[in-house]
Formats: C-alpha cells, sequence, structure tokens
C-alpha cells in the first residue's frame, strides 16, 4: 500500500539543489548580491512554503530593479517552484516557459538545462509522463552538448527512478536509482540534500516492494541525515516509511508513533498535499487498529483539504484509493463506489507508459544521432584529407621552384661572397675609424664638462670673494684712514678697534669657507670617514662660538647621547657644524636658547642631529632654495646686524653629500629654524670628555 510518492512538490525542489547550486554560482550579481537572495529563498522553500514565497519574491523583484535578465531568469525559474509546491501548476509551467525563454536569450546552457528539468517535473505532476519523458531528454542532450553530462548523471537518473515509481514499475525504478547512486559516488558530489533524498527514494522503492529491512535501514540513514530544522519533507518521508515497516510488522505503537511525528513535521513545514496525505495514513492505521471513530475524524478531513489538490491525477487516484478501502470496510457502500469511481476515472486520464519501450526509443534516437555525427564527421575528414593532399601537392611545386631558384642563388653566391668579404674587410675598418672617433669625442665631452664645472666654480669663487670680501676690506680701510689722521678719542678708538677686529674675524672665516670649498671644488674632495663620537664632535665645534653665545647671552640646551657616534670625515664634520651653528647663532636674539638634540634609528642604520634656534626663521621659499640649492640664497644680517659670507650653505650640503648625509629644514617665520642632519650611524663608543671641552659646560 503506497501513500506517499517519492515524487511529491516538497521533494521536487530539494532534489533540484545541486543543478541549481552550480548553476547559479557562476553567476555573480553587478550591483547587489544576488546570490544570497536566491539562496535564502532556496533553502526557505525547503524548509517553510511560506517565508519561501516572501523571500523568492525579494529575489523577484531584485532581479527586475536591476534588469538582469539572466539572474531573472532563475527567479522566475524558482517563482515556478513556489507555485508548483503550492499546486497552482498552470502558473508553474507559465513561469518554466518565460525562464526557457530568457536562458535562450542569455544563451545560458546550464540553466536552460535545469528550467526544461523543472518543466518536465510539471508535466509529470499532471499525469503527462511522455511529455516529461520528452523533456526530460531534451535536457539531457543540453549537458551533453555542454560537457555537464558526468556532472548531472546522478540527477537524470534519479529522476528517470521517480518517473516509473510513479507508475508502479518498480523493477525499472530500482534500476535507474542503482544508476543514480553510483553516479552519485563517482561524481564526489555529496551534497547535503542529495544523499538523504537517495536513500529516501530507496526506502521507498523497498517498503513497496516488500523488503522491509532494506527499507527500515535507508529510512533510518536519511533520517540520520536529516535535521530537525531542515529537509522537513525528506524527514516526514522516512518516518512515514519507518511507520510502514512497523506496521508490516505488527508493532502498530510504534508505526502510530512514527506517523505522529511525521504529521507534526508536516503541519511545520506548511505543505497542505503533505498534511492530506499524512491524515489519510493516520486514517488506515485507526482502522486497521478498529478505532473507525477516530479514522472517521481524519477521514473527514482528508475529505475537508483534498478539493484544491484534484488537479494531479495520481494525488487524485491515490487519495480516492484509500478512502474507497477505509468506507468498504465501514461498510458505507455507496460512499466506498463513489471513491472508487473516482479513482478510476483519474487513473484513466493519466498518460500510461511502457518504460522499457520508451527508453529503448531514447536509446535508438541518440544511436541514430550519434551515428550522424560520425558520418558528419567522416565527411568533414574526408574533406580535411583532400584539403591536405592538395596542400601537399602546391608544396611539392613550391618547393621544386625553391630547389631552382637556390641553385640559381647558389651559382651567383660565389661571385656575391667574394664582392661581400671586401666590403666586410672596408666595413670593419671605418667602423675602427669610427670607435677611435667616438672615443675622442666622448673624451672631449668629458673634458668640456670638466672645464664647464671648473670655471663654473670659478665664477662663483670670484662672485663671493667680490661680494663679501669688499665690505670688511673696505671697513678696514675705513678705520685704518681713520686711526691714521688721529681724529678719535681713547675710548671711542678703542671700540672702532674692537669692531675692527671683529670685521678681521669675519673675514678671515670667509676666507677659511673659500679656501676649503674651492680646494674641495678644483682639487677635488677627499673624503676619509671614521667613526666620531658625536657628543664629543659637537661640544669641540661649540667651543669656536663660546665668546659669541656668551655675547649674546644665548643658552645651548644639549641632548645628546654620550655613547652616540657617526661615521663621517672629522674635517668635514667640524666645517658643516660651524657653518650651521653660525647661522643659528647669527639669527637668534639676545637671552634666547639652542636645542641640540641627537637620536638614533637602529633598523635604519641613521642618526639624526637635530639643531633648532628661536630666531627669525625663515618663509617657505626660502627654505626650498637652501634644500634644493638650485638657486643661492641672499645672506641676511644677524640679530646684531652680523653679515654673512654667502658659502656656508654651499659648504655644507656638499660635504653632508660626500659624507653619504642629507639635511632637512623645519622653520617658519618668526618661530625660529630648526636644522636636521641625516648622518650614518657608527659604533657605540665609551665617552670620555676631554680637559678642554669642560668649558662648553659653561653655556650648556
Amino acid at each position: 500500500m503506497k501513500f506517499k510518492s517519492i515524487y511529491t512538490p516538497g521533494l521536487i525542489f530539494l532534489v533540484l539543489c545541486p543543478l541549481l547550486s552550480w548553476s547559479i554560482d557562476a553567476k555573480k550579481a553587478r550591483k547587489w548580491d544576488l546570490d544570497s537572495l536566491y539562496y535564502r529563498a532556496f533553502n526557505e522553500i525547503g524548509n517553510h512554503i511560506r517565508k519561501g514565497q516572501i523571500e523568492g519574491e525579494k529575489f523577484y523583484q531584485a532581479a527586475l530593479l536591476l534588469q538582469d535578465s539572466n539572474q531573472l531568469a532563475y527567479a522566475l525559474d524558482l517563482k515556478g517552484w513556489d507555485c508548483h509546491i503550492r499546486d497552482k501548476i498552470d502558473s508553474a509551467k507559465y513561469f518554466a516557459n518565460r525562464s526557457i525563454e530568457l536562458f535562450r536569450i542569455t544563451k545560458d546552457s546550464s540553466g536552460l538545462s535545469t528550467a526544461i528539468y523543472n518543466l518536465s517535473n510539471y508535466h509529470e505532476y499532471l499525469g503527462e509522463y511522455s511529455s516529461a519523458l520528452r523533456l526530460l531528454h531534451l535536457a539531457r542532450e543540453i549537458d551533453i552538448n555542454i560537457g555537464e553530462k558526468d556532472y548531472n548523471d546522478v540527477f537524470y537518473y534519479n529522476r528517470l527512478s521517480e518517473i516509473f515509481y510513479s507508475q508502479d514499475q518498480l523493477d525499472l525504478s530500482l534500476r535507474y536509482l542503482h544508476k543514480a547512486w553510483n553516479a552519485h559516488v563517482e561524481s564526489n558530489y555529496w551534497h547535503n540534500y542529495f544523499t538523504p533524498i537517495l536513500h529516501q527514494n530507496y526506502a521507498w522503492l523497498y517498503v513497496d516492494m516488500g523488503i522491509n529491512e532494506l527499507a527500515e535501514y535507508h529510512a533510518k540513514r536519511t533520517y540520520s541525515l536529516t535535521k530537525p530544522d531542515s529537509l522537513l519533507t525528506i524527514r516526514t518521508n522516512a518516518l512515514d516509511v519507518l511507520s510502514i515497516v512497523a506496521q508490516n510488522r505488527g508493532d502498530r505503537d510504534a508505526a502510530l508513533n512514527y506517523a505522529k511525528k511525521s504529521l507534526e513535521l508536516c503541519k511545520q513545514y506548511g505543505d497542505p498535499y503533505y498534511i492530506i496525505y499524512s491524515h489519510l495514513f493516520l486514517m488506515e492505521l485507526y482502522a486497521d487498529m478498529e478505532d473507525m471513530q477516530t479514522a472517521q475524524a481524519y477521514a473527514d478531513s482528508v475529505h475537508q483539504s483534498m478539493e484544491p489538490y484534484n488537479i494531479n491525477p495520481s494525488f487524485r487516484a491515490d487519495m480516492n484509493e484509500e478512502l474507497y478501502k477505509h468506507y468498504k470496510k465501514k461498510g458505507n457502500e455507496a460512499l466506498a463506489l463513489k471513491h472508487l469511481e473516482i479513482s478510476s476515472e483519474a487513473q484513466n486520464s493519466i498518460n500510461k507508459i511502457d518504460g522499457l519501450a520508451a527508453m529503448k526509443q531514447f536509446d535508438e534516437e541518440m544511436a541514430n544521432r550519434y551515428r550522424e555525427l560520425m558520418k558528419a564527421k567522416s565527411q568533414l575528414q574526408e574533406e580535411e584529407l583532400n584539403l591536405r593532399n592538395t596542400l601537399l601537392l602546391s608544396t611539392l611545386l613550391v618547393l621544386g621552384g625553391v630547389c631552382v631558384f637556390l641553385i640559381f642563388l647558389f651559382l651567383s653566391n660565389k661571385k656575391i661572397r667574394v664582392i661581400n668579404a671586401k666590403l666586410r674587410e672596408k666595413n670593419l675598418e671605418i667602423h675602427k675609424q669610427k670607435q677611435a672617433l667616438q672615443a675622442q669625442q666622448e673624451e672631449l665631452e668629458e673634458r668640456n664638462l670638466d672645464l664647464e664645472k671648473l670655471n663654473a666654480s670659478k665664477d662663483r669663487l670670484f662672485s663671493i670673494l667680490t661680494h663679501d670680501l669688499r665690505q670688511p676690506f673696505n671697513q678696514i680701510l675705513g678705520v685704518i684712514d681713520v686711526v691714521e689722521h688721529n681724529e678719535l678719542e681713547a675710548k671711542d678708538r678703542g671700540d672702532l678697534m674692537k669692531a675692527l677686529k671683529e670685521s678681521v674675524q669675519d673675514t678671515a672665516d670667509l676666507v677659511s669657507n673659500v679656501l676649503t670649498w674651492s680646494k674641495a671644488q678644483f682639487a677635488g674632495v677627499t673624503v676619509k670617514p671614521e667613526n666620531l663620537p658625536l657628543a664629543n664632535a659637537v661640544k669641540k665645534a661649540l667651543l669656536h662660538f663660546s665668546i659669541a653665545l656668551d655675547k649674546k647671552h644665548i643658552k645651548v640646551v644639549f641632548d645628546i647621547p654620550e655613547d652616540l657616534s657617526v661615521v663621517f670625515d672629522k674635517d668635514h664634520f667640524e666645517s658643516v657644524l660651524r657653518n650651521i651653528f653660525s647661522n643659528a647663532y647669527k639669527f637668534s636674539a639676545k637671552n634666547s636658547k639652542v636645542y641640540l638634540k641627537a637620536w638614533a634609528d637602529e633598523k635604519a642604520k641613521r642618526v639624526y642631529l637635530g639643531i633648532r634656534d628661536e630666531g627669525m626663521g625663515m618663509d617657505q621659499h626660502q627654505r626650498e632654495l637652501l634644500i634644493s640649492g638650485e638657486e643661492a640664497v641672499d645672506s641676511l644680517s644677524g640679530t646684531l646686524n652680523e653679515q654673512g659670507t654667502g658659502i656656508g650653505m654651499v659648504i655644507v650640503r656638499d660635504f653632508l653629500k660626500e659624507n653619504n648625509s642629507s639635511f632637512d629644514i623645519e622653520s617658519q617665520l618668526n618661530e625660529g629654524t630648526n636644522f636636521i642632519l641625516n648622518m650614518p650611524l657608527g659604533k657605540k663608543v665609551n665617552y670620555k670628555p676631554s680637559s678642554n671641552l669642560k668649558s662648553v659646560h659653561d653655556f650648556l
């Protein structure tokens, strides 16, 4: 006695999960994540009808809004399944045909195959098995053409098994179910939906064939592979099979317990189709237990709920056959006869087919198409062979002509080789002369470049000497002239001599800088890097400015680690610091501070020395000119009208470059200047200050 077909609306959708999941996975949404909307609707339809309908509509509206034809085709296919589950078959076929049209337009063969499979299901639901098989074979052809035959074997054979099961051709159904299981194992496609489905189908087949032990085994495997909150229709079918097996063993209590659990899951899922089957099953159980009152209550429930589902002939035949048995047993002959007539009419409306004949016809069609394909392939090979022969003959003729031409060339080549040998000798001689001329030209260019550099250095030196030495010497001559005529008093003469001394000192510094820089320019820079204790070297440089710093009452804030050292030429380092300190002192106001701070970057192997004053600062333009060195920067007067030499920054820039170092300047007008040196890190030292540096602490 068969209560539920293994092919039911809720199960149809779950059977298609592997194919649909694979097809959709290849189509990524452009603007929204349409795939997530699809999977949400897909999962809800398998777990709860109403929620699945809502989520399916969301996916459909999103695809419409984005005007994505391919996603819209999947949305229409999904709406077809929703209508099928709710027994609206005409609407299901309408949406399936629209989906097929869109898939043909978008040339999505995988989606097209899926939609045709689904349309086959709808025809089977109506008992139109010939149409169902025809569409199934059409989908199969598409899978073969696009190379997805092996991937979809499990689905194809399972669908064949279900179609023959619906017509009670159990041996043929079992044969194709075995093929579906083997394809499932070979493809390694152990999808969480399909494994329990195959076990469930085995359970129904074996219980209908009277093999209760195998039916119970597969039903229990089905139940263990599902969860209480998912795959509810599959879980329900497992409980129904277990109930039938228990009833066959005579264990009515167990059978009744399984049947009631199945009814609870059907109500949870919300499909009236499943609920009617569960009521009918309980009606039969209570009738066997001689509880006719409870059995009649379930029979009345079936009567009330069955009317909307009369569209399915298999469903109508099964239901009325069981009602006929119930009323026959109850003794109501008139009502029993009525249901028997309805069942017979439904059976007659079903398009019965000979499964073996249908499959033989399909195999013959496939064989004929294969022979046509081989014939076309053979014809193509023959045409290809003729083309090859023609090409071979043409090639031989061309090769013959080439051979004649080569013989002619060979005879002519002797004379050409003699001429070419003489030409090569001439070319070699010309090439040597060209190389010699090129070497001379490169040497001249290098000399011209050196002369241009020397000339530029000379012009720069003369410019500095003309500009910066004229003023000090004029001042000295003026003082000498005043002293010579004895026009000053003793006090004024002392002040004047003091000013003269300072002027001479500035001039001496200028001459020292000019000589240092000119030596580097004309004689070349000789760099002798060594490991210099940074604190010791900075303090030594400060000794040159102790009197000047004291004159302006400038305090030095000293923050340099005693063990820190740099790799630098000693003379170059003193010259660089002397010029930078000169600027810091020059542009600092009285009673201000100069900050000396050093720190190391161990990872980069660099030392940074910052010399920051609280002086006049500079604007962005002056800062950029100093850093780039592209143009000379006019020397400004200091806070006590100290005059600069104009060459200090030139020396600083050149010597830093020669010692693998650089500098940066942080400055704003009226906010001071921070001159930051970036130098190579040296080895740590044990610092021992020399005695002549003790006086430095007086102004630190």
